[in-house]
Parts: structure tokens; sequence; C-alpha cells
């Protein structure tokens, strides 16, 4: 055979875009094959009814996050800063705030600019009988520059009415107490901020 022959036969050329088409498909034919056995796999399925199938595979969705959920609240405790600025209110009373909180006495600005450093969910709670003005400038800095950390202002003579009045003010706090503590109304109002907080 000559050289000349050689030239003659016909040269076969890989069409590359063609085979890269191909892959592609074959991969999204396993995707798909990939998802529905998935989806079919789900336990606890009987009948071959769609409606059936579609409810009894939604309730076992539903049902996971729920107990999730469930479990996340009773394992949840987050820091609560008692800051007793001028003041020994909190730390002589702190036995009668609800158990399972890690708390902290904060007596200086100082300290409490250190908690507040805290990158996750926290509260604050402000003696607003000690200094109320100081406790209004803090609060304001807290709302405007610090997202994780939330305010409760607890006082002796504070009235559902005036706590809605200060809440629309810069210095409006998250949650508004009044005294005497009581360790399941002080529980119920940390729980209402925090999923307050949580549902955003």
């Amino acid at each position: 055979m000559s050289v000349q022959d050689e030239d003659d036969k016909p040269t076969v050329v890989l069409d590359l875009n063609a085979l890269k088409k191909q892959k592609l498909k074959q991969e999204e034919d396993l995707a798909n094959l990939a998802s529905e056995l998935e989806f079919n796999v789900s336990p606890e399925v009987s009948g071959t009814d769609p409606e059936v199938f579609a409810e009894n595979f939604l309730n076992q969705r539903q049902e996971v996050p729920k107990k999730e959920e469930e479990k996340e609240e009773k394992e949840e405790k987050f820091p609560v800063i008692l800051f007793d600025y001028e003041s020994n209110f909190f730390a002589e009373n702190k036995s009668d705030f609800p158990e399972g909180y890690e708390y902290k006495v904060v007596k200086t600005v100082a300290d409490l600019n250190q908690c507040l450093k805290n990158k996750k969910f926290q509260i604050v709670c402000f003696n607003y009988d000690v200094l109320p003005k100081a406790v209004n400038q803090l609060s304001a800095q807290i709302r405007a520059k610090m997202p994780f950390t939330k305010t409760i202002i607890m006082a002796r003579a504070i009235s559902p009415e005036k706590a809605k009045l200060h809440a629309r003010t810069p210095s409006g706090a998250n949650g508004y107490y009044r005294y005497p503590l009581e360790k399941e109304k002080v529980e119920k109002e940390f729980q209402k901020i925090f999923v307050k907080s949580k549902n955003g």
C-alpha cells in the first residue's frame, strides 16, 4: 500500500461538542434516576395511589423538623447579662431569676462592652430605677449596633402604657418587666424575646 493510499482513507474526526452533550445527558438521566429512587424509597408508604403516597410522604417530611425544633427549644440556653451599674440589686437577687440560663453580673461599662462582642443571642437586663438616662443611652446604642443582643428594662413603676410609649423611642427595649422578680414571669419575658428574635 502506498503513502498516497493512506492519505485517501477517510479520517475520523471526533465531535467534542457532541460527546460533551452526550455526557451531560447521561449525568442528567442519572441524577433524575437518583432523585426518583430517593423519593420512592420513603418508608411506611402503603398503596400505589399517588394521593395516598404524596400525603404520607408530606406527613413524614413534616414530622422530622418538628421533633428537631422541640429538641432545640428544650436545650437552648443563652447568656443573660445583669447590668448592675452603681447598684447591687441583680447580684443580691440573682437567685430570683429563672434557672437554666448563663447569668453574668456586670458592674462596669467596660465589662458590658466585652459581653456585647458576643455574636450569639443574649439578653441584657437593665435596672431602670438606678440610672434611667444611662439605661436609655445604652439601650439605644445596643439597639442600633448589636443585632445579637436584646434588652429588657426592669423597673418598679412601669405600666404597659409607659412600656409601649418607651418601646417606640430609639431607646426602646425588646422587653419590659415590672418588679418584684418572679421566676415564671421573668422566664416568660425571656422566652417571648427569644422566640420573637428567632422568628425575625
